[in-house]
């Protein structure tokens, strides 16, 4: 079974990988998704696990607003 730590370590990755690729929809869906896990995590009061993915799903929102910057420049 997978941990928490290893769905964080592989969504950071991807968020790294997506950013250098300019992959603007896999970053969407990165940050869709650690949404979703925020808020199940909230749903059973894993305050600590919520935290994490709200960090996660703000990083990839970061790295997108990045990479659509740059675009436009």
């Amino acid at each position: 079974m997978m941990t928490i730590d290893q769905i964080i370590e592989y969504m950071e990755q991807t968020i790294a990988q997506d950013y250098l690729a300019g992959n603007k929809v896999n970053l969407r869906q990165t940050q869709t998704a650690a949404g979703i896990l925020m808020a199940a995590a909230d749903s059973v009061s894993d305050m600590e696990s919520a935290r994490r993915f709200r960090l996660v799903a703000a990083q990839a929102a970061n790295q997108l607003e990045a990479v659509e910057r740059a675009e436009q420049r």
